[in-house]
């Protein structure tokens, strides 16, 4: 599949959410069916409020998080750049941003950074609110947002990214 490059003045947040819910449409749909099959069984209240708490942990802890991240990156090289082209690329287990431009070192280790200093700050926020009201699936929400800051362990991409502007010999 040919990635398209997309201008960074046109990627806002509602661009990149539709992204990649379009790309993920077929695969949400069958999460969706599949995840409302116990409600046939056991059609009651409680297992309506358990499936919908599922839900908020799954589209707003994992999906949404995700989205959010790639955001983060995306605003991070919009404060340094006016002009630039990203290609994007979304696979079944990742997505990935590709600069047409470049970064300098500093700028790349901001940009790898910036979602992995973020969202831990809105998972404990979560975590907070989970706590004090008892709504456990708030909870388990927050610790997926916090869990993004594996993201700049040197496997991963961003991890990836901070090392090889660490190693690079010149400014850019």
């Amino acid at each position: 599949m040919i990635n398209p490059s997309y201008s960074l003045h046109k990627l806002s947040f509602s661009f990149l959410t539709r992204l990649v819910v379009s790309h993920y449409k077929r695969m949400l749909l069958l999460f969706l069916f599949i995840t409302l099959i116990p409600l046939l069984f056991v059609p009651s209240i409680y297992m309506a409020n358990f499936i919908f708490r599922f839900y908020i942990i799954f589209f707003v802890g994992l999906l949404l998080s995700y989205i959010l991240h790639e955001y983060l990156h995306i605003q991070c090289m919009k404060r340094n750049r006016s002009k630039g082209e990203i290609k994007i690329e979304l696979s079944l287990t990742k997505i990935s941003l590709f600069p047409q431009f470049e970064l300098s070192k500093w700028e790349m280790i901001k940009v790898a950074l910036l979602p992995a200093l973020l969202l831990p700050i809105v998972g404990l926020i979560l975590i907070f609110i989970g706590n004090w009201t008892e709504q456990a699936f708030l909870t388990i929400t927050g610790y997926i947002y916090i869990f993004h800051i594996i993201s700049i362990v040197p496997p991963l991409g961003d991890g990836m990214m901070i090392i090889k502007a660490l190693f690079s010999n010149s400014s850019n």
